[in-house]
């Protein structure tokens, strides 16, 4: 049952009587607040930019549930439709059943105090068992406490093209704690598009995890994505989680602003790319504080970083740690409470480091890299003598206004200043912070209106109430933007590139604003559309192609796994560009990005599609799903070398194919620890899906991993050919699915 979370003494936790007044850093450092963020484009930028899309509950009819305390809520969302908000009125409800469907313009939201009781073995056998998995688009859920009388791992999976709200959610119950196994995450999110957007609001998850279970990356994550749009999280609250409060592999943008964690392992954040911001949060790393456990007899380990500053797989170099405050007081390990892994670069500023553990830096180094830290102060309450920057010098560009107390030690770099102390009134209370809502996005509704009134056209696309779908394309030599005064229960379409649009209505319309000439319009179905209000036959349209290149068209690629109960796995390669069809898809799992132009996956019984542009280079499918191209069943065995998508020029070439090959190191279920060693002449990457309770190796160089195994899988991909491959003991070793010898081979 959900536990009862103390409120630490306020004289307990605020008991610094030397609190330093925000303003005094600021004069001391001769800057105002605007100049301090205008040495960050990346912030200034972030901060600017109006605040994006949110989920659109006018979009939907609302629908009381009929429903009393102790009925199971899953069948009634399992029966709801497009378009419906669903409200569950207040009281305490079953979800006997998993639920797993597509639905646009859908919600579901607790009116008053509504908790949901979950059966306490989901979560703890698999990352995919979602108590609800949508797919679609604008999806909201809302107002909800999830509870169990056991340690469930409670998760839910909103994969949508465009846009998803989800606010003031509550897991109540303690987290699984089992080994070997895989733990569902609490939330799997992302938006498909790249001008889609993904927000998490008032989250709070209490996990108490045993956060040394890392079980090879299989354990339980608070926020997973690597989808293209952006994601946002806000007002949140995460702790105890065993593989990350917040894991991104995505190349969208990120920020996480006002939220608090405590205790996650390896980090509270994985921080990668220089679209990605951390705005205004506090983390804890002191298990004095909560549940959190970090037992680990003979086996697991922890890292209880704050931020992994991270770049493997879709995420890239850079990230912006600003405003935030960290305290680390008792854990069992952490690198730092800001962790250089990976990411080759990151910008720390305007933070406050309370370090009253030893062994714990502010800023821990694990990589060659480039840290930027300004205006921060490094405190202590009890002279613990911790390094305020781990590393050496030249792990650091600009170091500037730092104040490192004399308790500490000043690390890779010399101070400005010792009398500066950590500021508690600027951290937030753990475990119940009280947030403030009032954010200035520095964007009016009038900015907003003037935005839409600068495009002088528009062009409508009406399903007119039709249940069939209508797929629309068109293109224009201006600007473009979805206009929402002229769209109805639609789907908001996808921009190809800046200026051309495909999408597809049913029923609903979907309405834009463009400037300048409309230069193609291309409509499949009896959808009507109108130009400037007046209806028009898009056959008026392009018909002065140039070439008339109808082969640059998208193919559709479609698994169907058929509605067998047996797991299908698949992996493919385009040349092109490849996005998720959720036209084509039904109770799929959508697939995973290895890179932009690779997807793996699974199906059971259900159907996953994609739209690819160019060629399909490599297919491969494990089990009995079948495979469409363009509507017609082919062979996977078929597709590259001579198969009728392969190419002529590929030939031997794999420079042009990123990391298109693998190598595994299989432990067996053995009980001994086999270590290896590989070197590849390109770059290589950790893959998810030929590991299984590995432990993920260590990067000795860009291009050499070193790592073992005890049982389990270590899998990666990597390009060009091995160099270097060495295994001690008695895993087996797999390069491109052929098990070799590595004593045999000539490197």
């Amino acid at each position: 049952m959900a536990r009862d979370q103390s409120v630490p003494d306020d004289d307990g936790q605020h008991g610094n009587d030397r609190l330093l007044d925000r303003r005094s850093l600021l004069k001391w450092t001769g800057t105002t607040a605007a100049a301090a963020l205008a040495t960050t484009g990346v912030a200034t930028a972030q901060s600017s930019r109006s605040e994006p899309e949110a989920a659109d509950p006018s979009a939907m009819s609302e629908r009381t549930l009929d429903v009393s305390d102790g009925d199971d809520l899953s069948s009634h969302v399992s029966n709801s439709s497009n378009g419906e908000l669903l409200v569950v009125p207040e009281g305490t409800y079953k979800w006997n059943s998993r639920v797993s469907f597509s639905r646009r313009n859908w919600g579901i939201r607790g009116d008053g105090d509504v908790t949901i009781m979950i059966p306490s073995s989901w979560g703890t056998n698999g990352r995919q068992e979602f108590l609800l998995n949508v797919t679609g688009d604008n999806v909201l859920v809302e107002n909800l406490t999830f509870d169990s009388d056991g340690r469930p791992g409670v998760g839910m999976r909103c994969i949508v093209d465009t846009v998803a709200s989800i606010r003031d959610i509550h897991i109540a119950n303690d987290g699984p704690r089992t080994w070997d196994v895989a733990h569902t995450r609490a939330f799997a999110v992302g938006a498909g598009s790249s001008n889609g957007h993904v927000e998490l609001d008032g989250i709070t998850i209490h996990n108490n995890g045993n956060i040394a279970q890392y079980n090879g990356g299989h354990s339980r994550v608070g926020v997973w994505c690597s989808r293209s749009g952006r994601l946002t999280v806000r007002n949140s609250v995460f702790s105890g989680f065993p593989n990350n409060a917040i894991y991104t592999r995505m190349p969208g943008e990120m920020l996480v602003e006002n939220c608090v964690f405590a205790n996650n392992s390896p980090s509270s954040i994985r921080l990668g790319g220089d679209n990605e911001v951390v705005r205004n949060c506090t983390f804890y790393g002191d298990f004095s504080l909560d549940g959190t456990t970090s037992s680990y007899p003979g086996r697991g380990v922890t890292n209880a970083s704050g931020i992994m500053a991270d770049r493997r797989e879709r995420a890239s170099d850079g990230g912006t740690v600003e405003d935030c405050s960290f305290i680390y007081r008792d854990v069992s390990n952490a690198t730092g409470a800001v962790r250089m892994f990976d990411n080759r670069r990151l910008t720390v500023e305007n933070c406050q480091f309370l370090l009253d553990q030893s062994n714990v830096p502010g800023v821990g180094i694990q990589r060659r890299t480039t840290v930027d830290v300004s205006d921060c102060i490094f405190d202590t309450e009890n002279d613990s003598g911790a390094s305020a920057l781990g590393g050496s010098s030249s792990n650091y560009g600009t170091v500037r206004n730092i104040s490192v107390s004399p308790g500490l030690s000043n690390g890779a770099a010399s101070a400005d200043r010792d009398d500066l102390e950590f500021d508690w009134d600027r951290a937030h209370d753990y475990p119940n912070p009280s947030f403030d809502d009032s954010d200035d996005d520095g964007q009016s509704e009038d900015d907003e209106d003037e935005d839409e009134n600068e495009l002088p056209n528009t062009i409508v696309f009406d399903g007119d109430g039709s249940q069939e779908i209508s797929e629309y394309r068109f293109a224009v030599d201006g600007e473009i933007e979805r206009s929402e005064y002229h769209s109805e229960y639609g789907t908001g379409g996808e921009f190809v590139d800046d200026d051309v649009v495909e999408g597809w209505v049913r029923g609903g319309v979907d309405g834009f604003r463009f400037e300048g000439e409309l230069a193609d319009v291309e409509l499949d179905g009896d959808a009507i559309v109108r130009v400037n209000g007046i209806e028009v036959d898009p056959d008026e349209y392009g018909n002065e192609d140039e070439e008339g290149n109808e082969n640059d068209s998208p193919s559709d690629l479609v698994f169907d796994g058929e509605g067998g109960q047996e797991i299908s796995e698949y992996r493919f390669v385009a040349d092109g560009e490849i996005e998720r069809s959720e036209e084509l898809s039904e109770y799929g799992t959508g697939g995973e990005f290895v890179d932009d132009d690779v997807i793996e996956g699974w199906v059971r019984g259900g159907v996953d599609g994609f739209r690819i542009e160019g060629d399909l280079l490599e297919l491969e499918v494990d089990g009995d799903a079948a495979v469409y191209l363009d509507g017609e069943r082919i062979d996977p065995d078929d597709v590259g070398d001579d198969g009728q998508n392969g190419s002529d020029d590929d030939d031997e070439s794999g420079s042009d194919e990123p990391l298109l090959n693998s190598v595994v190191f299989d432990g067996e279920g053995g009980r001994e620890i086999s270590e290896y060693r590989f070197a590849v002449t390109g770059e290589i990457e950790r893959s998810e899906y030929h590991s299984e309770y590995g432990t993920g190796g260590e990067f000795v160089d860009d291009d050499v991993i070193e790592g073992w195994v005890r049982g389990g899988k270590d899998g990666f991909r990597f390009s060009g050919r091995l160099t270097e491959l060495e295994v001690d003991e008695s895993a087996t070793v797999h390069v491109n699915g052929v098990s070799v010898d590595p004593s045999r081979l000539s490197l």
